[in-house]
């Protein structure tokens, strides 16, 4: 799925350069780190891209070794589980008895032989068993952020019990000390058919729209009207707390959603103050702070806990606690008609 906009990533983020396309971490773009992450085990005529209309053939240009028709586009966005229906009934129209592999094209993964032995077992199940498959990551800290799968049994693949949404503090420490409770990563495996036939049984209205069109001939015109009458909804909340077969491989991998410039700097070294830098800065007095330059020098004095991104045409200082605020500003600029800073 790459259709994201990672507004939270603004200023460098834009709706034509979104954070998938971005290099947030390594020199390679997190778009095309999750690519050759797979490739080496699915070869590129089985790897799919989700994405929208307008970011279609920037993606087929970044990954030229895919084929084109590969690049699946939504006519608009309409959340997971419109995406995930359009992605189904494409491929199972090439392949009808495929298992599809779900990941997010703007995260960051770990340890990729990890990955590619927990996927396996995730498919593997998902082919014996008939269940949907999801993964858990197991918390490193009592996050309030992320929603959390809590579990029951024992294993590499466990029952999903429930699904819980973004907790308080006090909440999320318990969901670390239980043991049975892990991260929503996102990350999905399933037979094209037992995706369906949930999707019939829990979300009609976000199936039924692309069954008629396919129907009606399936022609692309017709596309946009048809997946405007789909449900705009989530997966988790379309399909997987409803579900009764749904199971859950924890993962051995590392893994982050890097979902904003705050946790791209855990990823960061610090000097002696706590400081990270990319680019030319200088720091008097400036303690704990990350700046992301450009091409002139950034200078901070006597402040500390600052974000701060130079970009040509903007220029983002935001305290390290506040920076989820930032997809506000993207918000307060679309209210004034700023296109050319989106």
């Amino acid at each position: 799925m790459a259709g994201g906009r990672g507004t939270r990533f603004w200023p460098r983020s834009r709706e034509q350069r979104p954070k998938q396309f971005l290099p947030i971490l390594g020199e390679a773009s997190l778009l095309r780190q999750t690519v050759e992450r797979v490739l080496p085990s699915h070869g590129a005529e089985r790897v799919y891209i989700a994405t929208t209309t307008d970011l279609a053939e920037a993606t087929r240009r970044m990954l030229p070794e895919l084929p084109a028709d590969n690049i699946l586009a939504e006519p608009e966005g309409r959340n997971t589980a419109p995406c995930l229906a359009l992605a189904m009934v494409t491929i199972a129209a090439r392949h009808p008895e495929a298992v599809m592999v779900v990941l997010s094209a703007d995260h960051w993964i770990g340890d990729d032989e990890r990955f590619l032995e927990d996927l396996e077992v995730a498919v593997d199940h998902a082919s014996r068993t008939r269940e949907l498959v999801t993964f858990g990551i197991p918390p490193a800290h009592p996050e309030t952020g992320y929603g959390y799968i809590e579990t029951a049994g024992e294993g590499r693949v466990r029952r999903a019990a429930a699904f819980r949404e973004k907790p308080p503090l006090q909440t999320a420490i318990t969901y670390l000390q239980s043991g049975r409770h892990f991260w929503n990563a996102g990350i999905f495996v399933w037979r094209l058919d037992d995706l369906r036939a949930e999707l019939a049984a829990h979300a009609p209205g976000v199936l039924g729209p692309l069954d008629a069109w396919i129907e009606a001939g399936s022609r692309p015109e017709d596309l946009p009207a048809a997946y405007g009458r789909c449900e705009a909804t989530s997966i988790d909340y379309a399909l997987l707390e409803k579900s009764a077969r749904v199971a859950v491989v924890p993962a051995t991998f590392r893994w982050s959603d890097v979902g904003s410039w705050p946790a791209l700097r855990a990823f960061q070294e610090a000097d002696a103050e706590g400081n990270a830098v990319q680019g030319e800065a200088v720091l008097v007095d400036a303690h704990d702070c990350a700046v992301y330059g450009g091409s002139r020098l950034v200078a901070l004095a006597g402040v500390s806990d600052l974000i701060v991104v130079d970009e040509p045409d903007a220029l983002l200082v935001t305290h390290r606690d506040r920076a989820q605020g930032v997809k506000n500003v993207v918000e307060e600029l679309k209210r004034r008609g700023r296109k050319d800073l989106l």
